[in-house]
């Protein structure tokens, strides 16, 4: 599920809990509606072609619902912005990436061996 409106953009940015990789920033808040929402910011000063700031937001979707589509009993809404560009040839690096952001969350100790196997 999206995060859509921007009162709910808001609210994540105001928990003021954020995590970061080299290519990412990962902007968390726990939520009581018992499904993970998810969340994009991508520049256009950081990428100016379209097509590339899609792709971006395309390969980070796919990358977190395969991780956080697992059986788990916590639940957020993650905003992900991008703070370097990336594209095709940097996809297993940005997989790696997220992993590491995830396993840095609350209550997300728990799933490592689950991040590591994926």
């Amino acid at each position: 599920m999206k995060l859509v409106n921007s009162d709910e953009f808001t609210a994540v940015f105001n928990h003021k809990k954020r995590l970061s990789s080299e290519n990412l920033f990962l902007y968390y808040r726990p939520n009581e509606m018992g499904i993970n929402r998810l969340g994009f910011v991508v520049p256009k000063r950081i990428e100016r072609l379209a097509v590339r700031r899609n792709y971006m937001r395309r390969s980070l979707r796919e990358i977190f619902k395969n991780i956080y589509n697992s059986n788990h009993n916590y639940s957020f809404d993650f905003i992900v912005s991008i703070k370097k560009t990336f594209y095709k040839n940097d996809f297993h690096s940005l997989k790696a990436q997220v992993n590491y952001l995830f396993l840095k969350l609350p209550h997300w100790k728990k799933w490592k061996i689950l991040l590591l196997y994926w």
